[in-house]
C-alpha cells in the first residue's frame, strides 16, 4: 500500500513552489528525498524548516487528540534533542538524480 499526502493548495497558481523534503516510512524505516542545495549557503534554514514542521505536527495532534499543544511540543523537542545527541539508528543513503 502506498499513500501520498496531498500537495498544499497554495501551490496551485503560485509563482514559485519547490518541494524540498519528502519522507516515507518504508517497512518501518524512514526514507526521504530532499533538495539540500535549496539553502546551500544557509544550512540554518533547515533548522527553521524542522521547527516549523514540529509546530504544524503539534497543532494537528492538539486538534485531533486530548493532548495539549505544549505537552506535544515538549515531547517532540525532547525526542529531537535526544535523537540529535544519540541517534537510535545509523543514517545511510545515497544521492540520486543529481
Amino acid at each position: 500500500m502506498k499513500r501520498e499526502l496531498s500537495i498544499p493548495p497554495d501551490t496551485e497558481g503560485a509563482t514559485k513552489a519547490i518541494e524540498v523534503f519528502r519522507g516515507w516510512i518504508v517497512d518501518g524505516r524512514l526514507q526521504c528525498t530532499l533538495l539540500p542545495a535549496i539553502w546551500k549557503d544557509q544550512p540554518e534554514m533547515w533548522g527553521i524548516l524542522l521547527a516549523d514542521a514540529a509546530y504544524h505536527v503539534a497543532d494537528a495532534l492538539a486538534e485531533s487528540t486530548p493532548m495539549p499543544r505544549p505537552v506535544i511540543m515538549a515531547k517532540i523537542t525532547k525526542a529531537l534533542l535526544f535523537e540529535l545527541s544519540k541517534p537510535t539508528d545509523e543514517h545511510t543513503g545515497d544521492f540520486v538524480g543529481r
